[in-house]
């Protein structure tokens, strides 16, 4: 018989695998998340608005910092174009990041905007919201590496846009 482990990590992959080809809203997908205020913020409480999705975690040092600017760089592109948008930075590493950190994050680089959120969420729900966003992510040589994938999301949570290289620019993300 197998460990019941197991068929939790099955269930787990069925569950992601089912999301994704249902192309199910981000906002719908389950899960607990505490957000860098140490609220309890289940993604539902995100939709309604036009939002920019992206995963990253406090301590990586190689793609997020790429993506934290191009991040700055859509939001500079918003606000020249009189566009709200709503940021939310999703935890890729669940074990580390807490609210403190997240906190921390925020004062390194200066961000006081009401309009970006920081979540941290249970390991589950964090490989839920990778499987819906299509997000690739491995450990190597004790650190997690992934692909810079930043989505721009309808107000139902619907994946409107993809950024998943450096050719695309911030007027490119935004239109349409």
């Amino acid at each position: 018989m197998l460990p019941r482990a197991w068929w939790a990590g099955l269930l787990c992959a069925l569950a992601q695998t089912m999301v994704m080809a249902a192309g199910v809203p981000l906002w719908s997908v389950p899960g607990e998340f505490v957000d860098d205020a140490g609220q309890r913020a289940p993604l539902r409480r995100h939709g309604g608005a036009p939002t920019v999705v992206a995963m990253e975690y406090t301590a990586c040092r190689f793609v997020c910092s790429t993506a934290w600017r191009r991040l700055t760089d859509i939001q500079a592109e918003a606000d020249r174009r009189g566009q709200r948008l709503r940021f939310v930075v999703i935890s890729l590493d669940p074990a580390n990041d807490t609210p403190a950190l997240w906190r921390e994050y925020r004062q390194m680089r200066s961000l006081r905007r009401d309009n970006w959120t920081f979540l941290t969420g249970s390991r589950a729900a964090t490989d839920a919201v990778v499987a819906a966003l299509g997000v690739r992510w491995w450990n190597y040589d004790g650190a997690i590496m992934h692909d810079l994938r930043i989505l721009r999301l309808d107000e139902r949570g619907q994946v409107v846009k993809v950024m998943s290289g450096y050719d695309q620019t911030p007027a490119q993300f935004l239109e349409g």
